[in-house]
């Protein structure tokens, strides 16, 4: 493996991206020839949180919550509303087009369908020394097929599939070159946008592995989006939970999953398959009522309310800030927070 890519131990402490306030609304318009703008979708609505270095933060919620929009913005391949987001403290949104080119270098994405994401005109080889094509300074030229080849041993495939074509690969290999493609500028981050949802179970388990494997021994940062929230508690440090474009709770893998308080994360714990009968004897299932409310026209107060079980006049009234109201140690959005000790894994 290419010893450039080593790094020393970070500062526990040190943030490494900090998004404050982010929002992302897609336009509504209406007509033809003369349009106007009617509405907005808002997808991202006022996010914020902080990731450390070499720390992974699992982003759940259903689909349509906002999270792959928020993990896109974040690199800008959507382009923000409003909001901040601070990457080795500058903002990302408010670079130039050629200061984003080198901070990208930095950020990095691993994509959801492994066979949609690799050109299939162009040879493994191709696909991974591309980015040094575009960053000459990275790789001499003369060291690429080397290099090359080790990142494709250090990812569990054999450094002579140089060579070889998309086609010829499973889904978890083609994968297995996602990653390797995402290594190849040394990130500080990589955004995995549902890495694993396209893959077998048993694969899944595989990548995974190999993520944490390369997060030790690198120390790169990940936000990963999931949906499934038994690979999210394997690989995430913590768990920020989305729901119709705002982050509900957010904290560690322990509090979210032994200590969740808002009633969306207790669902969504509630409905995570258990293997031991016995356990399921002793699980609550609560059931959400209703469909998820349009993006383009959310609920007054709190946004969860017209599908929470334990929804009050004052949910209508008052839009619930994200903060320790019970003293379990992280914040939730909501106005009556209590743990459910029935719920969960």
């Amino acid at each position: 493996m290419p010893s450039d890519l080593n790094r020393e131990p970070r500062t526990p402490g040190e943030p490494l991206l900090r998004v404050e306030h982010l929002v992302k609304h897609f336009p509504l318009t209406q007509g033809i020839i003369f349009k106007r703008t009617i509405g907005a979708v808002q997808a991202v609505d006022d996010v914020s949180f902080e990731l450390r270095r070499g720390e992974t933060l699992g982003l759940v919620g259903e689909s349509g919550c906002g999270k792959t929009t928020t993990a896109k913005t974040l690199l800008r391949l959507e382009e923000p509303t409003s909001g901040a987001a601070y990457f080795n403290g500058q903002d990302i949104f408010r670079l130039s087009r050629g200061e984003l080119r080198t901070a990208r270098r930095k950020i990095q994405i691993i994509f959801q369908d492994p066979y949609a994401s690799l050109n299939p005109r162009m040879t493994i080889g191709d696909i991974i020394t591309e980015a040094w094509e575009i960053h000459p300074d990275v790789v001499p030229r003369a060291e690429r097929s080397d290099r090359a080849r080790d990142l494709l041993e250090r990812v569990g495939l054999p450094g002579e599939s140089l060579n070889r074509y998309p086609h010829q690969f499973s889904g978890g290999q083609r994968q297995r070159v996602g990653i390797a493609r995402a290594l190849t500028l040394n990130p500080d981050l990589i955004i995995c946008d549902e890495p694993v949802s396209a893959l077998d179970v048993s694969v899944q388990a595989q990548v995974i592995n190999l993520l944490e494997e390369i997060q030790d021994e690198f120390g790169i940062a990940y936000i990963f989006v999931a949906h499934d929230l038994s690979v999210v508690r394997h690989i995430s440090d913590r768990v920020a939970v989305m729901y119709l474009g705002r982050i509900v709770e957010i904290g560690d893998e322990d509090d979210i999953y032994e200590k969740a308080t808002h009633p969306y994360t207790q669902a969504l714990l509630s409905a995570v398959p258990v293997p031991n009968p016995e356990g399921r004897e002793h699980r609550t299932r609560i059931m959400l009522e209703g469909d998820l409310p349009n993006p383009a026209d959310p609920p007054s107060g709190c946004r969860f309310r017209t599908r929470c079980f334990k929804a009050q006049e004052k949910c209508a009234e008052e839009d619930p800030a994200l903060i320790d109201r019970s003293g379990h140690g992280h914040p939730s959005a909501c106005h009556f927070p209590e743990v459910l000790l029935s719920v969960g894994s």
